[in-house]
């Protein structure tokens, strides 16, 4: 079952999020994600003519998905590499 997708705010048409907090890339077709680790990321990196910006994916997520309780959440919420 393929889960839903919501545009994040200011990046229509550039990513998505997902409602378990996937950060969905249209230009590089594909998640951004750590090998073997889908939901690795703490902050992610947009960027939208030519410009990029540090994001925190769980503020993205909660900003995407108001209505959903945080336990829906599947990634990191802290910073999990160094």
């Amino acid at each position: 079952m393929k889960e839903e997708h919501r545009a994040i705010k200011n990046y229509e048409g550039l990513y998505d999020i997902t409602v378990s907090g996937k950060v969905f890339s249209y230009a590089r077709n594909r998640y951004l994600a750590r090998k073997e680790d889908e939901y690795g990321f703490h902050i992610v990196k947009l960027s939208k003519k030519g410009l990029s910006t540090n994001f925190k994916v769980f503020q993205i997520w909660k900003e995407a998905f108001p209505e959903l309780n945080e336990n829906m959440f599947k990634g990191t919420k802290i910073i999990k590499y160094k």
